[in-house]
Parts: structure tokens; sequence; C-alpha cells
């Protein structure tokens, strides 16, 4: 029963996409004038049709999808050369509008049930490995460890702790002790550590060690201030006595702990600033005069943080469970981060299918992971048992993929149409029909066997 359920959910689901499409392409048909003279419903073989004006509206017997067949646009009869309400007898302007309606249809519908979902709120869209980590460091994806070994477990880079003596840290972390959080902040790399520990004066580390699980360490920080890393030839701090290697602890007495606040300090205050500065282990004081036109004194500062050169630490793939995932809303903003999102996974999406084709076409392979309709379906099912905001979720994703692979330049597929249309446009030539005809032809037949390859393997991987 439920492969019976899965099969008619995922048929539905798909077969309203692609009615959506060619619905697009009935419609901005209709508007141009051009004749359709079949909408169907269904691939051919036709099981029946009813005739409405001029248009055959046709159910056939392969529920899977649908077409739209419009004079002039895949023959050349005497007709269609003869009418003015042939495909190609349009303007080439009226043509493209034509054939990316149908994208467009998807992406609208992409955008609107987007909407919806980051407006009622919906699970984060994930797409790469970077997207997935983004997400763990943003806390709406919550990960444990998990024990070495745990077949169900997946690896993630985390900061593993090697013992030094001469670390404030020996004796209270084991060689091997992965570096779970700072503070409420998830580390998954260098990058993540530097800002929870610049300007803090303690700090709370969440550690996970295999024999005991985690556990929470809290210690004060050494003081760390701004370190001078360059001064300007003949700059105020040059006539002043800097050097490159001191460190800024105050300016005019106020204690000085991060970069930016030297910055800020020397653009707000007027007159002589007095930096106090650490040389070793001098503390001297200087009184310089800012320029005049920009109130900078000619010097480049980085944050000092010292805790690094007694923290070692590599970089280790540590076994993990998924706790859970959290829905995100955006409220009245959720418009905006639908587009945002549309654009960011419309070009992965691209990247990723061209990618994909062409390990197909260089290797006869396609990467793991990669689905066609068995594994979508397999989807369909475990999504719809989720939930309605799982479903619209995956029924977006699926809408905005349909259209951004559709508009490809790949023969056979309305991007590769609009690419000869645009070439008649920058060259005022058209390429002869029947070649047009035969690339186009070249394409179907190898999106289909790379579509039969695909469910090939979701065939075997089902076994």
């Amino acid at each position: 029963m439920n492969i019976l359920i899965t099969v008619v959910v995922f048929l539905i689901i798909f077969s309203v996409l692609i009615l959506i499409h060619e619905c697009g392409h009935f419609f901005a048909a209709k508007r141009a004038g051009v004749k359709v003279e079949e909408f169907g419903f269904g691939l051919p073989p036709r099981l029946f049709g009813i005739k409405r004006g001029e248009t055959l509206y046709s159910i056939n017997w392969i529920p899977f999808g649908g077409f739209v067949r419009m004079l002039g646009e895949d023959s050349t009869t005497k007709e269609s050369k003869g009418s003015k309400r042939s495909f190609e007898n349009q303007s080439l302007r009226a043509q493209a509008f034509i054939v990316c309606a149908g994208v467009l249809m998807n992406l609208l519908l992409a955008f609107v049930l987007l909407t919806i979902g980051f407006t009622v709120g919906i699970e984060p869209l994930i797409s790469t490995e970077e997207d997935f980590l983004n997400e763990i460091r943003n806390g709406t994806v919550n990960v444990e460890p998990a024990p070495t070994g745990n077949a169900e477990a997946f690896y993630l880079p985390r900061l593993v702790y090697h013992e030094d003596a001469s670390s404030v840290f020996s004796g209270l972390l084991l060689d091997g002790d992965a570096l779970i959080q700072v503070g409420d902040q998830e580390v998954l790399s260098e990058e993540d550590l530097a800002p929870v520990f610049k300007g803090q004066d303690a700090v709370q580390l969440t550690v996970y060690r295999e024999t005991m699980g985690e556990f929470v360490l809290s210690f004060d920080l050494p003081d760390s201030h701004p370190l001078i890393t360059y001064i300007e030839e003949d700059s105020p701090a040059a006539l002043a006595g800097f050097r490159l290697g001191d460190q800024i602890l105050a300016i005019n007495g106020s204690d000085v702990r991060l970069a930016e606040q030297v910055t800020i300090m020397s653009q707000e205050s007027e007159g002589v600033l007095l930096y106090s500065i650490l040389r070793g282990e001098e503390e001297l004081s200087f009184s310089v005069e800012p320029r005049a036109e920009d109130r900078r004194v000619g010097i480049a500062i980085a944050d000092l943080l010292p805790y690094y050169g007694n923290l070692s630490l590599y970089t280790n793939y540590v076994p993990h469970m998924l706790v859970n995932i959290e829905t995100v809303s955006y409220g009245l903003s959720a418009p905006l981060v639908a587009l945002e999102e549309m654009g960011r996974l419309g070009k992965t999406t691209a990247v990723m299918f061209v990618s994909v084709l062409k390990e197909f076409l260089t290797g006869g392979e396609v990467p793991d992971g990669v689905s066609g309709p068995v594994g979508i379906a397999q989807m369909t099912f475990v999504t719809v048992q989720a939930g309605f905001a799982a479903t619209l979720r995956f029924v977006a994703l699926l809408s905005l993929s349909l259209g951004v692979i559709n508009i490809l330049p790949i023969p056979a597929l309305d991007g590769g149409k609009f690419f000869f249309i645009a070439v008649q446009a920058i060259t005022g030539r058209k390429l002869n029909a029947k070649y047009e005809r035969l690339i186009h032809a070249g394409g179907f037949l190898f999106l289909i066997l790379f579509i039969l390859y695909v469910t090939f393997n979701d065939v075997i991987g089902l076994f």
C-alpha cells in the first residue's frame, strides 16, 4: 500500500509541476496569437480528447506531465509556413517569450510556495555540505557527537586538541578532545574560533571526550590588546616613536581590547591622543596628534589572540548524530528571503547539473546521490509523511529545479530552444530547420539515456 501511495503522490506532484510549466507555454502562445493545436494531460498515446475552439484538450495514457503542441513549432508544413499564427512566423521576441514562459511559471510557483513556507515556518534549504555546516553554526541544525563505530553516524570537521605541556589547557584537556562550542557558538573551524574569543575576559568551552561524553570548562583568558602590524613612513605614529609589534593598551585612559576600538576612539576624539603602549614587558606612553583631514595616525593594527600560542589544535572528522532541525520563519521578510534563496539554490542547481552531465559524458557515470524518478519518488513518500510544511518545501524545490534545469542551453530543453533564438537575434541568420530538429532530437535522446541510467541506479539501490 505504501508503494502505491508513493507512486500516486509522486505522479500527482510531478504532473502538476509539468502541467504548470506547460500552462506557461499555453497562455504565452495564446497571448502572442499562436495557434495551439493540442494541450495534453499526460503523454501519448491519446486516450481521448475534447476540442474546444481550435485546441484539442487531450487525456493521454501515460499519466506523467503534459505537453503543448503549437502550429509551426516542430514542423514545416505548408500550413505553418503560410500562417501568421504559426510559431515560426512570430517575432523573435514573441518566440523567446513563449519558450521561456514555462520556466517562468515554475519559478513563480517556487517563489509563492517558498514565501508561504518562510512565513509559516519550514526547515532551512540545505543543498551543500557548506550549507549544512552553516546551519549548525546558526543553531538551526542541532547535532551531537556519537561514539566511534555508530552505523548511523556522519562525520563533521571539529577542532581537536593536541596536548602541549606549555599550554594553559594542560591537565584540563587531553590529546584528542574535540572542541564543540565556545559559549553558545558552534565551532567547526578556526574561522569560527577567533570571533568568539576576541575581547573576552573569560570563556566557556564545551568539549567532547569519547570516554566521558560532553563536558564544560570555564576559565579566564589572558589579556589581549591590538597589535601594531604596520607604520606609515613619516606618519604621526612614526614621528611619535611607535614600533612594529607594540600593543595598544589604552587611548586617553580608556582600555582597548579590539582593533576596531582604536579606529573609533581616534575618529571620535578631538585633539592630541594619549596612547598607552606595551613594548615587551615595558609600558610606555605616547602623545600623538592625528592628521587633521582624516583623524588617522598612520598605523595598521590587528587583534592579538595570545591563546593561539598555547592552544594546539588541528582539524579532524568526528562522528555525529542529528538531533533535530529547527524551522525558520521570516514574517514580512519572507518574499525577499524566498528570492534570495531561489537565487542561491538556482545557481547551485545549475552548476551541479552541468557537472553531473559532464561526468556522465566523459566517464559514463554519475556521482552518488544523484536521483532520477525512482529516487525522487522515494523522497516524495518520506516528505509527505513529514507533513504539510515539508511537502510544501519539497514541491517548491522541485519546481525551482525544474525551472532552472529547463532554461539551461541544452538541446531539447527550453533553454536550448532559447539559445537558437538568441543566436538568430545576434547573427540575423536562422539555422536550417532540419539541422535544428536533428540537434534537438540528439539532445532529447541523450537526456533519455541519462534519465534511464540514473533510474537504473535508483532501482539497483532499492535492493
